[in-house]
């Protein structure tokens, strides 16, 4: 009898140390998570979670790795894509058949955040898409005369001589050369970028560091693509993430984020 309540006392003992194992453990797992934590089965250990945020011009579906995910927000047509493990991901943007798609290949990394803040979809059949080509041609070609490419070093910041870009540093100074074998050129609205071709590649230099990714220090340089047909002229589109080209035989609206790959829709 005395035996018997000897084991009883020490299995209860043992089962109270147990479960006190038990809910220390959870808790620490309960913790690492909570600290943005989370374990890899393939590796057999504890990763600090990574993230996306995702924002476009229209409410779109998210897919990741082929999965629908859920959508942009009808506010402010964004989403944050968390608790990712590190690793490399595919990201697509869908709205219907009538818009373009937007899709990359995206590293993600531990503890931090990628952010993909200027996608835009465009319209590519219907009469929106006639109208968007109708902007498209205005962008490039306005109807308005704007100063030439070539026109008086004295009097542009930036200019092109003996198919060399300069940027124009103010009377009595040397110009500083940009690039050589230049056919044109295109400064952003903000006056933050410049683009310019040569034949068939499209390069952008950052004039200002940016303030949202992809971050890019000033001076930095970057060739976004090279197309398979020569650049006849590239604008700006709206704003300083997507730059609009005429090939000479189609419009295409091409982003300057190269990260993942570059997005380009052809009208």
């Amino acid at each position: 009898m005395l035996k018997s309540t000897l084991m009883t006392k020490k299995t209860k003992r043992v089962l109270f140390y147990a479960a006190v194992a038990v809910f220390l453990f959870l808790s620490y797992i309960a913790v690492l998570y909570a600290q943005g934590y989370k374990y890899s089965f393939e590796d057999f250990r504890f990763y600090r979670t990574g993230s996306m945020y995702i924002k476009a011009n229209s409410d779109a579906k998210i897919y990741l790795d082929s999965k629908l995910i859920g959508t942009t927000s009808f506010l402010g047509n964004s989403k944050n894509v968390n608790g990712l493990l590190p690793g490399i991901y595919s990201i697509r943007l869908t709205k219907d058949d009538t818009y373009s798609f937007w899709e990359k290949r995206v590293e993600v990394q531990e503890g931090l955040v990628n952010e993909f803040s200027k996608i835009i979809l465009f319209p590519v059949s219907g009469e929106e898409k006639e109208r968007q080509v109708e902007e498209l041609e205005t962008i490039l070609y306005p109807p308005l005369p704007t100063p030439s490419i070539t026109a008086s070093p004295s009097a542009e910041l930036f200019y092109i001589k003996n198919n060399i870009l300069y940027k124009n540093n103010g009377t009595g100074k040397d110009p500083d050369q940009i690039a050589i074998n230049v056919k044109g050129f295109a400064l952003s609205p903000g006056k933050h970028k410049l683009a310019y071709w040569n034949g068939r590649e499209l390069w952008v230099v950052w004039l200002e560091k940016s303030n949202y990714q992809p971050i890019k220090e000033a001076g930095e340089k970057e060739r976004v693509i090279r197309l398979s047909r020569s650049i006849v002229k590239a604008a700006w589109y709206k704003d300083e993430d997507w730059l609009v080209v005429d090939d000479g035989k189609v419009y295409k609206a091409i982003e300057i984020d190269t990260r993942g790959g570059v997005n380009v829709v052809e009208f």
